[in-house]
């Protein structure tokens, strides 16, 4: 399957296989530091043995966790990595953009919405308080947020594309943010655009 292609550009090939583990914690696998505003965070790396799951020890819920996305490999099929923070993907891969339009530097690793294009969905375990991450899409974008019984309760939009190199009054890599109590899903929507997704972030 061909994606990301703008007009002439080409895209990508994504040929992976979907990985799978269960459960769920706060742990100390992963790197503990403080936000600017003084809250606990964390930053979540991605979990693929599912060994050792059960025995860890629960810790303090941190305000703020972010997706170690640079830890994920090119084109690896993202959907239950981060089980053991209670979170799972659905229509994702990671990517590495060659495409100048979407290119997020060198190695640098984001999420793409595949193979459905322009949509990427983020299911949480329990429930969480606000989710963000950065975005750049060749169509107008919208952040939404549901409950446990699937009721939007709050959404975000980037009212236009913001590709690089287009005349954009919208810079790539654009924050979308939505904070509401008991936030169960998530999804990114592009509009059947192509879409990508940096810097996932979401607090208890």
């Amino acid at each position: 399957m061909q994606l990301l292609r703008k007009r002439d550009r080409e895209g990508f090939m994504v040929d992976a296989k979907s990985l799978q583990s269960d459960g769920f914690a706060e742990f100390d696998t992963a790197c503990r530091s403080m936000d600017l505003n003084g809250k606990k965070s964390l930053v979540a790396t991605p979990e693929r043995s599912g060994a050792g799951l059960e025995v860890r020890s629960r810790a303090t819920v941190p305000a703020i966790v972010r997706l170690a996305l640079e830890d994920l490999k090119c084109f690896e099929v993202v959907e239950h990595q981060f089980a053991h923070w209670g979170v799972t993907f659905s229509n994702a891969v990671a990517i590495q953009p060659s495409n100048p339009a979407f290119f997020m530097g060198s190695g640098a690793t984001v999420l793409m919405g595949a193979p459905k294009t322009g949509l990427i969905e983020v299911t949480f375990k329990h429930p969480v308080r606000s989710v963000s991450g950065l975005v750049t899409s060749s169509r107008r974008t919208v952040l939404s947020a549901c409950d446990i019984d699937g009721n939007p309760i709050v959404q975000d939009e980037m009212p236009a594309p913001n590709l690089a190199g287009s005349n954009s009054p919208i810079a790539p890599r654009a924050p979308l943010r939505v904070k509401a109590p008991n936030i169960h899903r998530i999804s990114f929507y592009a509009f059947d655009g192509q879409l990508i997704v940096d810097d996932f972030t979401f607090g208890f």
